[in-house]
């Protein structure tokens, strides 16, 4: 869309107050186009927040975002500067790009990105872009996932950057190419379209701000703005403390049939007002679907910092200045071609930003996040035998609990940092409308919170029964392990880590391994145990009050009140009360009135 704007008389450089407008509307324009999305999206994917929106500037400045999966949303500058240097100065009124290969830009192929530019008198000065994860995007496997493939091309089909709508006129041909590709040609084409519409509403809406405001004065709110940013990160890591840093944590394996653990290793380097993330080390990519290109690699390492500083600091071009990430080209997180890396915005993602809490646990001035649990979940594809429809469906219930850090519990059943709580888990009655599935049960597992003076939080228990035959069912991500389940710091535990059963229904109950595909029919039902987040500090320091608290809600046994938090309750349920004389015992303090 074009329009005349029109510059508002006696127009004047901004001030902070006019500049914190103009990004407030940035923020908001980004957030209505993320609702055109939930609310014209055709699968339950999108339906699930498994996407984000976000704004560039004429010269590619990356200036606001509506990130519901931050990983996604780390890996929009790369996708826009490889549609820039594709097409330079071929880009048209009308225009609009797609690409989802990993090697041009994007991070894995099942989130599509989009990019719209927006003209104003003949002028590019913005482009809008939504980025979201489709049904299918063809290769095998299961709502894009295929942990058996060795290569790229097995993987799905890769799109460089190409030009889907052409100055108004969609490109029929390709059309056509990607849905005679895919197995479910109505959700991927009707999730392309909310993604152009979600694009659409965003050009039109930063043309009304610029027909309000003046180009002028939006052009210097954006400046103040992200030099504002950089800033607030600025003094953000010069909090921290200088030095050197390191740490590594493990992939639980790296496809079906590429055995773990494999190892991320982090050097972070703290001076001054920068960090440097430095991955040397980490072991090589490997022929399976988990290697991390270095444009997910850098949108990790952004999670693993922004989780740690002020939760106000923009993600933007500005903040982003202030740390550089260097990994070496044919390792685990710097892929190169034909590595598969389906798997590389999740368990790879992950394992990246433990590494980053770990290092800089001593560098923060309160320490850093206990570990998170990681995704690790069942997806399920076929066609519905009462509708005669495909479907496909992540169930996405990823309810792992969060990690515990000084001051606070961690979040139950939150789920995996990929996201930091930016999905949501489908309902369950809509979940049930689109697969033939009937959801069983969704609880939080007693004592599966890693204990601590702040403990992690609880993981959850996920049953559905299938209703039908001839089910493709895929277990997918990690965490399955003592060495990957989430760690605890400062002296706290563990939480509990991920397992999958299918209990089939002929009785027999079958431990998942992770990242397998199999056939299932009607009365098996798939049952998924979610970690529980680490603990941080010593158990033994917690609240006897709060351990109570646990108690009573059925989250903390009476065993693990004595044992893991010494702490001694009498009594079962909202009747279980605290004996003070023998917690002080077995905590080897004195007892309540005695000096």
């Amino acid at each position: 869309m074009s329009s005349t704007i029109a510059a508002p008389e006696n127009a004047t450089a901004v001030d902070p107050v006019g500049a914190a407008i103009v990004a407030n509307r940035l923020d908001a324009i980004a957030e209505h186009m993320a609702e055109t999305m939930l609310r014209t999206s055709r699968s339950r994917i999108f339906q699930i927040r498994d996407f984000v929106t976000g704004i560039f500037d004429g010269d590619g400045r990356w200036i606001a975002t509506k990130d519901y999966i931050p990983v996604l949303a780390g890996s929009l500058p790369s996708a826009y500067r490889a549609v820039a240097e594709r097409f330079g100065d071929d880009v048209h009124d009308g225009d609009v790009f797609l690409l989802n290969d990993p090697y041009h830009g994007n991070n894995h192929p099942p989130d599509m990105t989009v990019l719209k530019p927006v003209f104003a008198d003949g002028e590019l000065v913005f482009w809008t872009a939504s980025k979201g994860h489709h049904a299918d995007v063809g290769g095998g496997g299961v709502v894009g996932y295929n942990p058996y493939v060795t290569d790229a091309w097995e993987d799905a089909l890769r799109i460089p950057p190409v030009r889907l709508v052409s100055r108004g006129v969609e490109q029929r041909d390709l059309w056509d190419v990607i849905a005679l590709n895919v197995r479910v040609p109505d959700f991927v084409v009707g999730d392309l379209h909310c993604q152009i519409g979600a694009v659409t509403v965003g050009a039109e809406q930063l043309l009304a701000m610029l027909a309000k405001f003046g180009r002028a004065r939006v052009r210097a709110g954006i400046d103040y703005h992200l030099e504002a940013s950089r800033r607030h990160m600025a003094r953000e890591v010069a909090a921290l403390r200088d030095g050197v840093y390191r740490a590594e944590r493990h992939l639980d394996s790296g496809g079906a049939n590429v055995p773990g653990p494999i190892k991320v290793a982090v050097e972070a380097r703290v001076a001054g007002e920068h960090v440097t993330f430095d991955f040397t080390g980490s072991d090589p990519q490997v022929a399976g679907y988990a290697n991390s290109t270095l444009a997910n690699t850098v949108a990790s390492s952004m999670i693993g910092l922004f989780a740690i500083v002020d939760p106000d600091v923009p993600r933007n071009d500005g903040s982003l200045a202030q740390f550089d990430v260097i990994a070496e080209p044919g390792t685990i997180v710097h892929a190169v071609a034909p590595a598969a890396t389906t798997l590389c915005t999740l368990l790879t993602c992950e394992t990246i930003v433990e590494a980053i809490w770990l290092a800089l646990a001593d560098a923060a001035p309160r320490g850093t996040l206990a570990g998170w649990g990681r995704f690790g979940q069942f997806a399920e594809a076929g066609v519905d035998a009462h509708t005669g429809r495909p479907f496909a469906v992540i169930s996405s219930f990823t309810l792992a609990g969060s990690g515990g850090l000084d001051g606070a519990d961690g979040w139950d059943g939150l789920g995996s940092p990929v996201a930091m709580g930016g999905t949501q888990a489908p309902d369950p009655e809509l979940h049930e409308l689109v697969a033939p599935a009937l959801i069983e049960q969704i609880e939080l597992v007693p004592d599966s919170a890693g204990a601590g003076r702040w403990r992690g939080g609880f993981g959850a228990l996920i049953s559905y029964r299938l209703d039908q035959d001839d089910v493709t069912s895929l277990w997918y991500g990690g965490g399955t392990t003592e060495q990957t389940a989430p760690y605890g710091l400062r002296g706290g535990l563990p939480g509990s880590p991920n397992w999958g059963e299918v209990h089939h229904a002929d009785g027999r109950v079958e431990t998942v391994a992770p990242n397998t595909i199999r056939p299932l029919g009607a009365g098996d039902r798939m049952v998924s145990f979610m970690a529980g987040g680490g603990g941080y500090g010593a158990p033994a320091e917690r609240d006897p009050e709060a351990v109570l608290d646990d108690v009573r809600a059925g989250l903390v046994s009476h065993a693990a009140a004595r044992e893991v938090y010494r702490v001694a309750v009498d009594g079962a349920g909202g009747a279980a009360v605290l004996d003070a004389a023998a917690t002080a015992a077995l905590r080897g303090e004195p007892c309540p009135g005695q000096p």
